[in-house]
């Protein structure tokens, strides 16, 4: 009768070693993972972060609607005189008044637009108007001015 050769050499079943697991990882994935979060929290702070200094232009423009009610131009420069001190340093826009308020709106949208129409906005502000066409004007003034002035883009030095 024939026998096997492990019962003729007597040899002993073999053992092998347990399977590698995932766990622990190695330093490389441990790595790509710590990457991985802490660009997902910089990408969420980043967005909320755009949000928040957005939020007083969507307020501004949202007010300045001709669906969110009746606008006078006194409430549209004051809306534009809010948004403003939402952005800009208080202390070199609370004391600008007339002229200088003008300059300085148009300073910042890079063409006249206020300046121009001061007069009518002196009439606007102060006087009872019967004509609604300058003060619509005035208001859509104001519109384009938030929408193009704000946030404050840098600019370069002179």
């Amino acid at each position: 009768m024939a026998r096997s050769i492990s019962e003729l050499l007597d040899l002993q079943p073999l053992h092998l070693p347990d399977s590698p697991s995932w766990w622990p990882l190695a330093w490389g994935w441990l790595s790509l993972a710590g990457c991985i979060i802490i660009t997902v929290l910089l990408i969420t702070w980043m967005i909320l972060w755009q949000r928040k200094r957005i939020a007083p232009k969507k307020v501004a423009l949202r007010l300045l609607q001709p669906t969110h009610g009746h606008v006078t131009p006194s409430d549209a420069i004051e809306l534009v005189r809010q948004a403003s001190l939402s952005y800009f340093p208080r202390q070199d826009i609370a004391h600008l008044t007339g002229h200088d308020w003008y300059a300085f709106l148009d300073d910042q949208l890079g063409k006249p637009l206020f300046i121009p129409n001061e007069s009518l906005w002196q009439k606007a502000l102060y006087q009872k108007s019967k004509s609604e066409e300058p003060q619509q004007h005035l208001i859509n003034d104001c519109l384009i001015w938030v929408q193009e002035a704000l946030p404050p883009k840098r600019r370069k030095r002179r």
